[in-house]
């Protein structure tokens, strides 16, 4: 079996968001996410392309931006020490009973990470009659995570697990030769029996489906090329309309889920060979959809999609601000490295269950070679985009402050979708020309309820912007339900 986790999670956060587009537009993370009706220019891609309508703020039409974006990551499990030490340290060797507690600590709590980071954009907006043009590039990752109690046991005690009734271990007679024996699996076990047992088998065995339950482990990364444009539909003295359009090139980097659907599994996974993962060499032969990895620093993409934004927008009295939009309206074919799993029945398991509680990184060792899959190669797959709707509003309480709301709906149940709607509450105040300050909170989406900080410097009227937010403020005087986040941006240019 391949390893189907890849090494690529642990070394971007381990070496270092909040959930889909806002994280790369570094001034939206400070007001929790609220940005329907607050991004101009280049940063309203992938959240309401009709602002790019929108007059050019202080009569700078050129935006640029280089190298912005932020990573957010919120457990239900652990406490923020436990979290930081484990992303820091990866394996630590866990104790058999640091296992078991580890297991009881991840039953039906969820795990999240996003990564957004946007290489290049810049967008043009000469004036309302021509509109606004914007383009970027852009790295979008996203994994999420819930165990059931039995699913969790197997993941953290692996072999030693309930779920396995008997254990083979190795020995060594009396005249030095080595063998195997097979005993009961029992909880008191000794420290040095545990030391010898090389798999865990079942006697009454079920589908993994069934195991499965209502766990669910998702993982994509995706490489986007936006194109959007917005502009003024019509207007008067006290109203103005906008709409706008985005049309996404995706390059597929990785996708994986595992979950049941209806009481049938659903397994997938296509990763590029970048990743270095290890499929061992007869299943690649036999995959139809093998991809050997080739040469030079940009990884191989191992899927390819199309996507649209639709979005409006509406100013009333230049204070008050309406918006909405949908976004992600499409789907990607993976057919690099495409690999599914049927609904077997888990007979026996050679893994010792997972070291830390780094789930990015131990995850692979149970989903790969020594796991609980048996993988088959495919020629593809397709799978709809993660489509969220979103809607916003918002009023400028004159020129220091702006206060606004917004929600986003997921509209499927897809690998990089919140689970649940998101309600975010934000506002921007301006205390001098050179600072503006940001704040609010949200609740749902995929994580907790936070309350964020964002701060943004501007040089030379707004001609440089440079700034830094986390999601989070609370997590750095609490210990429980840590969002560990940063969101940045230094290169950020309007003339």
């Amino acid at each position: 079996m391949q390893r189907c986790i890849p090494f690529f999670l642990t070394l971007v956060i381990g070496s270092n968001v909040l959930a889909q587009s806002e994280m790369s537009a570094f001034t939206a993370t400070g007001r929790a996410g609220a940005a329907t009706t607050f991004v101009t220019d280049y940063q309203s891609m992938g959240i309401n392309p009709a602002n790019l309508g929108w007059e050019a703020k202080d009569e700078k039409m050129i935006s640029l931006g280089l190298l912005e974006g932020g990573f957010s990551i919120y457990s239900e499990a652990l406490v923020k020490s436990d979290l930081v030490a484990s992303l820091k340290k990866g394996k630590t060797d866990f104790t058999y009973d640091e296992k078991v507690q580890a297991a009881q600590d991840f039953t039906e709590a969820g795990f999240t990470a996003n990564i957004d980071i946007s290489l290049l954009a810049f967008a043009v907006q000469p004036s309302k009659k021509v509109g606004g043009f914007a383009f970027g590039i852009k790295d979008r990752f996203q994994w999420y995570s819930q165990f059931t109690e039995e699913l969790s046991e197997i993941l953290f005690v692996g072999y030693s697990a309930d779920y396995f009734t008997h254990l083979i271990i190795s020995t060594i007679d009396s005249l030095g030769a080595t063998g195997f024996d097979t005993i009961l699996n029992a909880g008191d076990l000794p420290d040095d029996t545990l030391a010898l047992i090389e798999k865990g088998l079942s006697l009454v065995p079920k589908l993994l489906s069934d195991i499965m339950g209502d766990s669910r482990m998702s993982l994509s990364w995706y490489r986007e090329y936006n194109f959007s444009y917005g502009r003024q539909l019509l207007s008067n003295e006290n109203i103005s309309l906008y709409a706008g359009v985005g049309f996404k090139y995706l390059s597929g980097m990785a996708i994986m889920e595992a979950r049941t659907n209806n009481g049938i599994l659903e397994a997938y996974s296509a990763l590029t060979p970048a990743l270095g993962v290890n499929y061992g060499d007869s299943s690649e032969a036999s995959n139809p959809s093998t991809i050997i990895k080739g040469e030079g620093i940009v990884p191989k993409s191992v899927g390819s999609g199309m996507g649209f934004d639709f979005g409006v927008s509406v100013i009333i009295g230049e204070k008050l601000k309406l918006g909405a939009s949908i976004n992600d309206i499409g789907s990607m074919t993976w057919d690099g490295n495409v690999y599914q799993a049927n609904d077997d029945s888990l007979f026996d398991l050679t893994s010792s269950g997972f070291d830390s509680y780094n789930i990015l990184k131990e995850a692979q060792d149970v989903m790969g070679e020594d796991g609980m899959f048996d993988w088959s190669g495919v020629i593809e797959k397709k799978v709809t985009l993660p489509t969220n709707m979103r809607m916003g509003a918002s009023f400028e309480a004159g020129e220091k402050l702006e206060v606004g709301m917004d929600i986003i709906v997921p509209v499927n149940d897809v690998a990089g979708n919140y689970g649940k709607a998101l309600m975010a509450f934000g506002l921007d105040v301006t205390p001098l020309p050179w600072l503006r300050l940001s704040t609010g909170f949200s609740s749902g989406g995929n994580y907790g309820f936070n309350v964020p900080l964002g701060v943004v410097v501007m040089i030379g009227e707004g001609t440089w912007e440079m700034g830094v937010a986390s999601r989070d403020v609370v997590t750095f005087f609490s210990e429980n339900r840590p969002t560990l986040s940063l969101s940045a941006g230094f290169l950020r240019f309007r003339f």
